[in-house]
């Protein structure tokens, strides 16, 4: 059943609502590929796994002349600021929604979030245009200026502390916040990045281990993707050549990855589903990369989709009702 008909046998009875609760696949937490509207406050929720399942979603009182979702952060859209508006944080399945502190100093650009707004542990960091780290967590009216970053391309929170990673400079480094306290590494690039034609580079934890997704530009087909685990005691990465009942879900070029367990989402496994535009799919909603056979098939306009009445921002979003 899709999220509607479950929906429906839901209202028959309190021990259908029971049962039917088991097929939900917003609370099962399956990945939903959305759609922002640049003009209009609405947006569109589809389902990978029945590309008839799909919503619209409005939120009108969202106070911003301008709707356009940058990212997106355990369940939770993000807006990115600017000199007339403050970030601003939508939760779509549940219509909450938050205005972050418009106080000077201010950041302008969103880098990641620890956990749900909702979660009184959440960190929420963002960086203004000389890399200076800004932090937000719940119940601030300010902005905490924290230091500065060195560059990076990719981030991710791992059992309580931060990783990014830079592949022009091999470095690796974990920090935390309040206060700032950081730990460089150099753990060599598994690419020379000087001659590789790197796409994307991204960081995602996966079972327990941090992953390193390199996507590639390739000459005998449209990207070529590879893989490798984090062996922090040596400092260095392994190639890891399949991800089991596991799957990633991969924006581009946000760097925002989810993994799931196959088997349990109902999902294709060994996997890599990805939003973008590749030259060969020029009208393709997303792409899925097979890692057993290292090919690409993509999934074209769904059911119901006027492509010229929404902008080209696709993420990946995980339901949450909190």
């Amino acid at each position: 059943m899709n999220s509607k008909d479950i929906m429906r046998v839901g209202a028959v009875c309190k021990d259908w609502r029971a049962i039917s609760v088991r097929f939900d696949r917003i609370k099962r937490k399956i990945p939903w590929l959305i759609t922002t509207n640049v003009w209009k406050a609405t947006c569109r929720l589809q389902s990978v796994v029945d590309n008839e399942d799909t919503f619209k979603v409005k939120f009108p009182w969202i106070p911003t002349s301008r709707t356009l979702f940058y990212n997106c952060s355990n369940g939770w859209l993000v807006t990115e600021p600017d000199h007339y508006n403050p970030m601003i944080l939508l939760n779509p399945f549940s219509s909450v929604w938050l205005q972050l502190p418009a106080f000077k100093p201010m950041p302008n650009s969103f880098i990641y979030m620890s956990s749900a707004p909702t979660d009184p542990n959440c960190i929420l960091l963002a960086r203004d245009y000389i890399n200076l780290l800004y932090v937000w967590r719940p119940g601030d009216e300010s902005w905490t200026l924290q230091g500065m970053l060195e560059p990076f391309e990719t981030i991710i929170s791992f059992k309580g502390q931060f990783y990014t990673w830079n592949r022009w400079s091999s470095c690796l480094t974990i920090f935390q916040v309040l206060p700032l306290r950081l730990k460089k590494l150099v753990v060599p690039c598994p690419f020379n990045s000087h001659i590789s034609r790197v796409h994307n580079v991204s960081l995602v934890e996966s079972c327990g281990n941090i992953l390193l997704v390199y996507i590639m530009k390739h000459a005998l087909q449209p990207v070529a993707i590879f893989l490798f685990q984090l062996d922090l005691e040596n400092k260095v990465w392994i190639k890891k050549d399949s991800l089991g009942d596991q799957t990633l879900f991969m924006a581009i070029p946000r760097n925002q990855v989810i993994s799931v367990s196959a088997s349990e989402v109902g999902c294709s496994a060994n996997c890599i589903y990805l939003t973008g535009v590749w030259r060969s799919f020029p009208l393709g909603e997303f792409s899925v990369y097979n890692m057993n056979n290292h090919t690409i098939k993509s999934f074209s306009t769904f059911v119901g989709h006027n492509q010229r009445r929404y902008g080209c921002n696709r993420l990946w979003i995980t339901p949450s009702l909190s």
